[in-house]
């Protein structure tokens, strides 16, 4: 006769699963901001969850309009790099033209995979600068090593853009 032993096994994972970005993160982002022609960011408090869209032009281009223009991305888009970020000291670099602490340790990333993305630019009569305001609606961002998040609705209201830190 023979007897069947059943020995539990415990498994631990370590550097996979989305540990680091809650289904719900962008609740936890707290500081919006924008530079350069064009980046708009936003940062939990302790700096470990960042949310980045990047893109050219869109300064420019209004300025030149001399009037508002709006810009609908569908994405993905090979003219957005729109992407999430965990790690710590993790807006170190950004819009910052000093790296202190060797800088943001990225540990994870997402990448955009759907969703839309709306950027109005409102250029300013005296400076070389505007004022922006993104919405990104049903966006969905994917890994290779974590599971995907989403955002259903996130905005940046009237935060400058088109300057450059120095």
């Amino acid at each position: 006769m023979r007897t069947l032993i059943l020995v539990p096994l415990l498994l631990l994972s370590v550097g996979c699963g989305s540990d680091l970005l809650a289904p719900q993160f962008a609740q936890r982002l707290t500081h919006f901001g924008a530079c350069a022609d064009v980046i708009f960011f936003a940062v939990d408090a302790d700096d470990e969850i960042m949310l980045t869209f990047r893109t050219e032009g869109l300064v420019a281009a209004a300025r030149e309009a001399g009037v508002e223009t709006t810009t609908v991305v569908e994405l993905p888009s090979d003219d957005v790099d729109l992407v999430v970020e965990a790690g710590s000291r993790i807006s170190d670099a950004t819009c910052d033209d000093v790296i202190e602490n060797s800088g943001p340790r990225v540990q994870r990333s997402w990448t955009a995979a759907s969703g839309t993305a709306t950027v109005r630019i409102r250029p300013l009569d005296d400076v070389s600068g505007g004022r922006g305001h993104l919405v990104l609606e049903d966006v969905v961002f994917t890994s290779d090593v974590a599971d995907d998040a989403s955002v259903t609705f996130l905005e940046w209201l009237d935060v400058s853009v088109g300057w450059f830190p120095g």
